[in-house]
């Protein structure tokens, strides 16, 4: 007897329903996909018990107030989310996973519901949605803009969780032909295993995963690919007040020390606006000072004298305070002195990008005056009602999400992990929503006592049908990051006409033409070195005229190391001050140790590097790792797909595992697809047969 369930409720299903299942893995045909089991359509009927609990949703004028937090059933039922479904036959467990109402058929009085189920690793997927990585929480690692903590980042090199400061020479960040740096050359990075982690368990799975645990997964990370490190920040322009002043008409005074998103001209008396989104705040002003007037050579006596502040806008007059005037009399020979304290406070203001602002100080209404000495000290803050995204200075706190890349989606993220190491993905059949994660070079068990012999079960009266590896459509596999414009990427590109890392893979077979291609949403990031300094790093900048730009760029995906033992050298401040001096650094490239590699994160052997290498090897990359074992044994020739019938009952079902050898005539075969399964019929079985079976 076959039973449905939703939630846990059991639904009305036709008398002699036959579903029909197919439980896979792996896509022999695209390296870029995965399975996972799934029904064919399957009708439930209209009855008073599925109606109500598919929450009459057959009802036209059907609306209900759902919540993500309580089961997918009844009146909560959402059909635009997935409900937790499985499929037992005769008490035993043939499929779990989730159902998707496909669609309603209302004939008069006769309803139907045509339904699927797909196993957990779609609902997996389906229940990442257009979720974006930026989505994911990340708030406990916020924390200052320090030297002190970009150092001790280096000592996370490979904790998997975290915040890691890598050097990447993102364009104009070091001094002393890239021997010292600015502290903006370091920006927080977060590592992979805390994405997926985070991924996973949002969605409402969990998950085991040997290759997660290890160091080399631990140490990968992601880091900041914005132009400049941005942080949220209220106050858009902090700048200090600081000038004197001998003149005798209106004077723009001086700002120093911005820090916000303001651009000052040559002079730092106006500031261009440059954020992205509008700006919606307030200006305070607080200066204080001293002038004096002299009207030389003496007219006479001219009286009470006036003055003030005024803020200009676009060059026009936008705000002068005529409550906080200042003035005084002409003292004994005309001369007047006079000291001030003027505050201007939660002045609105409204900028667009490009609009300009400036401080003229000092306007006075007196007349036949020769010279205005004096000075102004003091501070002006522009702060916005909602926080704008501003450039990172030490002693900013740093809301770490604010520095994840964006727009991009969780699922692809998800995706480019699975491609990158050629990770296969099960559903634990015992733990609901529970995913098993390892690479194809570890995912089976290997132990003779393990195998299967399925000799008996295969119907020798149906055909068998043997597909020799050579037929395969494609002969040649491109595997690869996506392309990105900074310069060493374009200039690697434009010289080999192919990406720095990528790799094509010839299997020589003469009956294929096609290529197949996949591709990681990560962009390769190259290695630079320079004579006579012993620290390599990743370089992720443009160039015009010679000159470096920083620019926005693709996500980019590295191993992180804290390396010891280099040439004292410095991290600066802004005006190439000291900040602290080391003989470590914290790396991150797509080698694991730039001085003596041992793994790389490249598909493939760059033709050429932008460092000299002292000692290592670069043959440890992903594809002779993680690819080359999988496609030597598809394209070898003695390599056979064997599609045969075969008698499963639900026990073969229930104890169903991709992990396990199948031996047939004594044989072996990973099982790779079973077929639209139907208890009581024979069911088509593809395998594989098994050229190797450690690499």
């Amino acid at each position: 007897m076959t039973q449905i369930f939703i939630e846990n409720n059991e639904l009305d299903i036709t008398e002699g329903l036959s579903n029909q299942i197919t439980y896979a893995i792996d896509d022999l045909n695209n390296l870029d996909s995965k399975s996972t089991s799934f029904s064919k359509t399957i009708i439930l009927p209209g009855t008073a018990k599925n109606n109500q609990l598919l929450g009459n949703i057959f009802e036209f004028a059907n609306s209900n107030f759902t919540s993500d937090s309580t089961p997918n059933v009844y009146y909560n039922f959402n059909a635009s989310r997935s409900a937790k479904a499985r499929i037992e036959i005769d008490g035993v467990q043939t499929m779990k996973g989730v159902l998707r109402l496909l669609q309603i058929i209302v004939d008069g009085q006769h309803i139907e519901y045509e339904v699927a189920i797909f196993g957990e690793l779609g609902g997996f997927f389906s229940s990442l949605g257009a979720k974006k990585i930026s989505d994911l929480d990340f708030s406990n690692w916020n924390h200052e803009y320090s030297i002190a903590n970009i150092v001790d980042s280096w000592d996370n090199a490979n904790a998997g969780e975290g915040y890691y400061y890598p050097l990447i020479d993102y364009g104009s960040v070091s001094l002393n032909n890239k021997h010292d740096f600015y502290y903006r050359a370091f920006r927080p990075a977060l590592f992979v295993r805390e994405y997926i982690d985070k991924i996973i368990t949002g969605a409402g799975y969990t998950w085991e995963s040997n290759f997660f645990d290890t160091n080399f997964f631990k140490r990968l990370i992601i880091p900041n690919n914005q132009s400049k490190f941005l942080v949220n920040k209220n106050q858009a322009l902090t700048a200090q007040v600081q000038d004197s002043f001998n003149l005798t008409n209106p004077s723009l005074i001086r700002l120093i020390n911005n820090n916000g998103l303001f651009t000052p001209d040559i002079n730092n008396e106006i500031f261009t606006y440059t954020g992205v989104s509008n700006f919606d705040g307030v200006i305070n002003l607080s200066i204080s000072g001293k002038f004096s007037i002299n009207p030389l050579p003496r007219y006479s006596q001219i009286g009470q004298v006036f003055g003030t502040f005024a803020i200009y806008k676009n060059g026009s007059l936008f705000y002068v305070d005529t409550n906080n005037r200042f003035g005084g009399n002409d003292g004994p020979n005309g001369i007047v002195n006079q000291t001030y304290n003027l505050t201007f406070t939660n002045i609105p203001l409204t900028l667009l990008t490009n609009d300009t602002i400036s401080i003229v100080g000092l306007q006075f209404d007196a007349t036949g005056i020769k010279y205005i000495t004096g000075n102004a000290i003091g501070n002006i803050t522009l702060i916005t009602q909602n926080p704008l995204l501003s450039p990172a200075n030490l002693g900013d706190y740093v809301t770490i999400n604010s520095t994840i890349p964006a727009n991009i989606l969780q699922k692809d993220f998800f995706a480019s992990i699975l491609k990158m190491f050629y990770l296969m993905v099960t559903e634990d059949k015992y733990r609901d929503r529970h995913l098993k994660i390892e690479p194809f070079v570890d995912f089976y068990d290997l132990s003779p006592s393990s195998y299967l012999d399925w000799s008996n079960k295969v119907d020798r009266s149906q055909p068998i049908k043997i597909k020799p590896m050579s037929e395969v459509t494609a002969r040649y596999y491109t595997i690869k990051y996506k392309s990105d414009s900074d310069y060493h990427n374009e200039l690697y590109k434009k010289k080999y006409n192919e990406g720095y890392g990528d790799r094509t893979f010839d299997n020589m077979l003469e009956f294929a033409k096609d290529s197949d291609t996949t591709e990681v949403i990560f962009s390769a990031t190259p290695l630079t070195g320079y004579s006579g300094e012993d620290k390599v790093f990743s370089a992720i900048m443009k160039k015009s005229n010679n000159a470096e730009e920083q620019t926005e760029h693709n996500i980019r995906i590295l191993q992180a190391k804290k390396i010891e033992g280099v040439s004292n050298w410095k991290i600066c401040d802004a005006s190439g001050g000291t900040l602290t001096t080391e003989n470590k650094y914290g790396y991150a490239g797509h080698l694991d140790n730039p001085d003596a590699p041992n793994s790389d994160i490249n598909f493939g052997v760059p033709k050429e590097l932008y460092f000299e290498l002292v000692s290592g090897a670069l043959s440890n990359n992903l594809f002779n790792a993680f690819y080359s074992p999988y496609l030597a044994e598809i394209t070898d020739k003695d390599s056979r797909l064997v599609t045969c019938k075969m008698y499963l009952n639900s026990t073969d079902i229930y104890n169903l595992d991709f992990s396990k050898f199948i031996w047939i005539d004594g044989v072996l075969y990973r099982l790779n697809k079973v077929k639209d399964y139907t208890e009581g019929e024979l069911t088509e079985v593809d395998l594989l047969r098994v050229i190797y079976n450690q690499y």
